[in-house]
């Protein structure tokens, strides 16, 4: 599982940049290689163990693939377009459940990882701010059909900054800066609980300041929820910390919602819910979605991730992310100390706020973090953690045989 989970990162990171200079499609297609067959490996593990997370996320995927079947038989869009939507908002949960049964160890190699790319895109975004960019970003926005600014710059790298003002947005290594932005704002508050050296605090503000540069609201809301969470919890009882967090996460709904036309955002997820209300089953793919927008004439909101699962499959998959909500906030309630919560409600919020929490060469880790914080299998992770540590003190006291 350890071995496809750095696969599936160090695909994600590398397939744009192959993309700027070749246009085999295939090249898309490498991360959700290592994906499928970590999930493979995650069944093979929760046969002897399954639970309730796994099991909602398998009814999730099945009420996915009835929408998915409902869209094609009734010709709402192409098939291969309706597909691209179904793979968007399965592959999350699909990793999710590889979460589920990852071990401690397995995780301190993707921590690893995780923490060098996040300080090589900050690097490369420090070149970026001083107007060096080693790739071009433009061949690869051409084949997704993206229009080229006159200062050569693909339409998204140009967006309004924290202050309302037109800016130009640092793309880092993935050539994305909404996508950049939010694989360095999860690495920053990794970096910030999970390492224990003094100069963690430098990479952290470096991760910071990156992901400030990329102008990625979706990545700083999450810094924000899952560093300043925990710090405050700490300070105050949780039910005073939470209401606390909320505010600066409304203004910064607000915030999206006033600039230019990123009010889409937020009109992704609340027409998501409506459709989800008017069809209990769903409409199917098609009416939310930037792709359904250009698979046809029938989108009528994008930006949302959540927003395109609660319109094409309903009510259930409303249910099933509320549950995951409610989850989240009741373990920070129980367990305030405990970050993962917070990272895991950042990742909840930014998928009802933005389709790029779906973006799969960058999101890997996030997703695999929500599956540990909220399996079952999170005792089995430390139970496998103890036993490795108990052999590890075996050998210690006889190298030889480990007796």
């Amino acid at each position: 599982m350890g071995v496809l989970a750095i696969g599936a990162l160090v695909t994600g990171l590398g397939q744009n940049l192959l993309l700027t200079y070749s246009s085999f499609g295939g090249f898309n297609l490498m991360d959700d290689v290592f994906i499928s067959l970590m999930f493979l490996v995650a069944l093979t593990r929760l046969a002897n163990r399954f639970n309730v997370p796994a099991l909602l996320a398998i009814i999730w995927i099945i009420a996915c693939m009835v929408a998915l079947w409902r869209t094609t038989d009734e010709s709402i869009i192409p098939g291969d377009s309706a597909f691209f939507l179904f793979r968007q908002i399965c592959m999350p949960v699909l990793v999710i459940v590889c979460g589920l049964v990852m071990t401690r160890r397995e995780w301190r190699w993707i921590l690893f990882l995780v923490l060098a790319i996040g300080t090589l895109n900050a690097a490369y975004i420090g070149l970026e701010v001083l107007g060096i960019r080693l790739v071009d970003p433009a061949p690869f926005a051409v084949l997704s059909k993206t229009a080229i600014y006159p200062n050569g710059l693909p339409g998204y790298y140009m967006s309004f900054d924290l202050n309302g003002e037109l800016a130009v947005r640092a793309g880092g290594l993935y050539l994305n800066p909404p996508t950049t932005g939010i694989a360095t704002g999860a690495a920053a508050p990794l970096a910030f609980h999970a390492l224990r050296f003094r100069g963690r605090i430098l990479l952290v503000v470096a991760l910071g300041l990156a992901t400030v540069a990329t102008i990625s609201r979706a990545g700083i809301l999450l810094m924000l929820i899952a560093i300043v969470g925990p710090l405050l919890a700490r300070k105050i009882h949780p039910l005073l910390a939470l209401p606390l967090l909320g505010a600066p996460v409304v203004m910064a709904g607000n915030n999206i919602a006033d600039l230019g036309n990123s009010d889409s955002h937020v009109d992704g997820l609340t027409v998501g819910i409506e459709h989800a209300f008017e069809s209990v089953i769903g409409r199917g793919f098609g009416y939310v979605g930037n792709f359904a927008g250009r698979a046809g004439e029938l989108q009528e909101a994008s930006e949302s991730l959540a927003g395109i699962a609660f319109s094409a499959a309903g009510l259930l998959t409303v249910a099933i992310y509320a549950a995951g909500l409610c989850v989240a906030v009741f373990a920070i309630l129980k367990q305030p100390r405990r970050w993962e919560f917070y990272l895991v409600l950042g990742a909840l919020v930014i998928a009802m706020l933005a389709e790029t929490a779906g973006s799969m060469n960058a999101t890997v880790p996030l997703w695999l973090l929500v599956g540990a914080a909220f399996g079952a299998g999170k005792q089995n992770t430390e139970t496998a953690a103890t036993q490795d540590q108990v052999k590890s003190r075996a050998a210690e006291a006889d190298p030889v045989s480990g007796r």
